[in-house]
């Protein structure tokens, strides 16, 4: 196995970094109420994320003829779950708006 770049290493963190900060839903004065809201999305997203992954995943190793690399499969992981992430966040912020 050989071992990642230090450049792959550095976007792989920043991309997990970045699905930290859009999986936090932020409720302004409420420690107790962001990290539960914040532990709820996440738990109910990241199942979908994983779905859309295993598709992927399926997919890619059908074309290629060969299985993929663990840090590419947490890559498709991490772009379907910021993307989800992305969309619900929005989606819940400008609900209450809406009503």
């Amino acid at each position: 196995m050989t071992e990642m770049p230090i450049k792959e290493k550095i976007s792989l963190t920043g991309l997990v970094l970045f699905y930290l900060l859009c999986a936090v839903r932020y409720i302004p004065g409420d420690l107790g109420l962001t990290l539960y809201h914040t532990a709820k999305s996440f738990l109910t997203l990241a199942p979908f994320a994983v779905a859309l992954t295993i598709v992927m995943v399926t997919v890619m190793q059908k074309i290629v003829g060969e299985k993929l690399a663990w840090n590419r499969i947490l890559r498709f992981y991490l772009w379907f779950a910021i993307i989800i992430e992305i969309f619900v966040g929005v989606y819940n912020y400008l609900a209450p708006a809406a009503g």
